[in-house]
């Protein structure tokens, strides 16, 4: 009976799998390679070795990998992150990007305002608010509607580049096409963004603070959904066999100080993202900003299985407590709090805010259990 209903769960749900998240109207994806099948009627966000966006976004899109692609246009603000960002299309609202390599072609349009951070910088499009930019080299050859702020080294002025304000720099290398021109003030700064105030107005906001970030509900499923049942599933059997120790005495710390552990692991959850993208504002930054936003999936999904397990061992005591008195649980339990949760996270409201926090758990138990292990290490020990 419980293996006909594990089969009957596994082929109600997996059609799913091979599918975009969506929740109402957003969508969020996560993968090697990873792309809107069809036009977002909402925000996008997307977290993979390579992006691309060649469907139109109706809201905001969050988009992180190692190389990031802009295609098609997107209605509101952008924030991206990542090795090589290439913007070739319109957005409606402001645009955040950091990366080794950001570019903005001549087709791109950016109706707001735009921050950019990376290595090179290239602007070919139109940005219609101001332009701030911290990089190596900065080479400008379209028009800014605003004024331009450059933390550069190299500073190039194209044909093109049309700025309809001042332009400050911090550039010891300054080239400048005679045909680019600037309308307001062109000056040479010895610093530049150290204070907010100076750099937006003393009663304006920062452009990407206005409304916060895009709605991210169900990006608690990326990981598990994109692998697909059964990867989860075995992933869940290395876990439960191959790291039982571990596994098992992090779950336990769930049992014994579940607050404890739920405290932790939200401010994992709420911190890694937000260092990965502090990371990304310094050029010494961007590799390690890179390997936190390489390892936080894989983080997730660690949780995610530790919170699993907890729920196999709750669902195995209680099922039959004078069977199940040891700390082993039995594989089949396991499969049913895996799938258990998958279906739970699929229930508008409730169901993803009791994921999240098993998810949260199971983070906030590793991190107590890594250090449990640390303090009992001999003195002097290697």
């Amino acid at each position: 009976m419980r293996a006909a209903l594990l089969l009957v769960l596994g082929l109600s749900v997996a059609g799913a799998f091979a599918q975009p998240v969506v929740v109402e109207r957003n969508v969020q994806l996560f993968g090697s390679s990873v792309r809107p099948a069809a036009t977002v009627n909402g925000d996008f966000s997307a977290v993979g070795g390579r992006v691309v966006v060649d469907q139109s976004v109706a809201d905001d899109a969050l988009l992180l990998g190692g190389t990031v692609d802009v295609r098609a246009p997107v209605g509101d603000d952008v924030r991206a992150a990542g090795g090589d960002i290439s913007l070739e299309s319109a957005v409606g609202g402001d645009l955040m990007a950091a990366g080794g390599n950001v570019k903005l072609t001549h087709t791109a349009q950016v109706a707001g305002r735009a921050e950019l951070a990376g290595g090179e910088v290239l602007v070919d499009g139109r940005v219609d608010g101001s332009l701030n930019v911290r990089a190596r080299r900065l080479v400008l050859n379209g028009p800014v509607g605003g004024s331009v702020q450059a933390a550069v080294e190299q500073l190039e002025l194209g044909p093109l580049a049309r700025v309809g304000g001042g332009l400050r720099h911090t550039a010891s290398t300054v080239s400048q096409d005679p045909a680019a021109v600037v309308t307001g003030t062109l000056e040479r700064v010895e610093g530049l963004f150290d204070d907010d105030d100076t750099r937006w107005g003393r009663d304006e906001r920062h452009p990407m603070h206005d409304k916060g970030w895009p709605a991210m509900a169900g990006w608690w499923l990326l990981v598990p959904l994109s692998m697909g049942l059964l990867g989860v599933l075995a992933l869940a059997g290395v876990v439960l066999f191959v790291f039982s120790r571990f596994a098992g005495q992090a779950a336990h710390h769930i049992e014994t100080e579940p607050w404890r552990a739920l405290g932790v692991g939200a401010v994992l959850l709420l911190a890694l993202p937000v260092l990965a993208l502090l990371l990304f504002f310094t050029l010494l930054g961007i590799p390690l900003g890179l390997v936190v936003m390489a390892m936080y999936p894989p983080l997730l999904l660690l949780g995610w299985l530790i919170g699993a397990l907890f729920a196999a061992r709750w669902l195995a005591s209680h099922a039959w407590p004078a069977e199940n008195k040891g700390a082993v649980v039995p594989y089949g339990w396991m499969a049913v709090a895996v799938i258990a949760l998958l279906v739970v996270g699929a229930v508008p409201v409730v169901g993803p805010l009791l994921v999240t926090a098993t998810m949260a758990a199971g983070m906030g138990a590793c991190v107590l259990e890594w250090r449990r292990r640390l303090a009992s290490r001999p003195e002097g020990a290697p």
